[in-house]
């Protein structure tokens, strides 16, 4: 009777601490604060959700995204995108991305060590030029005629994408 006792216990304690994991692991998930790709922090209005492979992340920007893509020489899609000046999400195919400008997506230092322990400049950031979506094309207009860069529908956003 008490290994009976012993052995309910025991299969309680499990239960509880398969449903304590499960929930903070499953139900809470906690939003991620890097981007899955180049580690910088996530911006509330740039950041995008992509999958790559079939493998989906929380990514910095759509350029990032595309950068990624073409280095691992797999298909790129975008599940999500925000809308630069509220935030909101926003289907990717109806957006309007700027790219090119002056405004800078992400934060970065420009310059990096070399072997000898000096200074050189970046030559390659794959971040760059950030990618900024926009829910309506005349929002985009206006960060252009502010910002410069150049206005791309999704279509034109996606032939960076180079598959072989």
């Amino acid at each position: 009777m008490k290994l009976k006792g012993l052995l309910v216990a025991g299969l309680v304690l499990i239960i509880v601490s398969i449903a304590a994991f499960s929930w903070q692991r499953y139900i809470l998930r906690p939003q991620p604060t890097m981007c899955s790709y180049c580690q910088r922090p996530l911006r509330a209005n740039l950041s995008v959700t992509a999958e790559i492979n079939g493998k989906r992340a929380e990514v910095c920007c759509a350029h990032c995204a595309i950068t990624e893509a073409n280095q691992q020489h797999k298909p790129l899609r975008l599940i999500s995108v925000r809308d630069y000046p509220t935030g909101d999400r926003i289907v990717p195919a109806q957006a309007w991305y700027v790219e090119g400008s002056r405004a800078n997506a992400c934060a970065h230092d420009a310059m990096q060590m070399n072997e000898m322990k000096g200074m050189q400049d970046l030559e390659f950031d794959r971040c760059s030029p950030g990618t900024f979506a926009f829910a309506n094309r005349a929002n985009a207009e206006v960060f252009v005629a502010q910002n410069g860069g150049s206005l791309l529908s999704f279509q034109e956003l996606m032939r960076e994408v180079h598959v072989p």
